[in-house]
């Protein structure tokens, strides 16, 4: 899935999706992402709880407008 920088999904036309949101490797830091094909498991929790602040924060500010 592509994201934004507050962790929306895009469209195929680069557009966020209304209310979807996306974290952890699902958001780009799985195999391949920021560590590589041959990184551990563990490697993923710092990017995982990164994205989920980050979404978490934009839906919290999606709910006030």
């Amino acid at each position: 899935m592509q994201t934004d920088l507050s962790s929306r999904v895009l469209n195929e036309n680069g557009e966020p999706i209304p209310g979807l949101f996306a974290a952890g490797e699902v958001a780009g830091f799985g195999g391949g992402g920021v560590h590589g094909y041959r990184s551990l498991e563990g490697t993923f929790l710092g990017n995982c709880l990164f994205t989920g602040r980050v979404a978490g924060r934009a839906i919290v500010e999606l709910l006030k407008a």
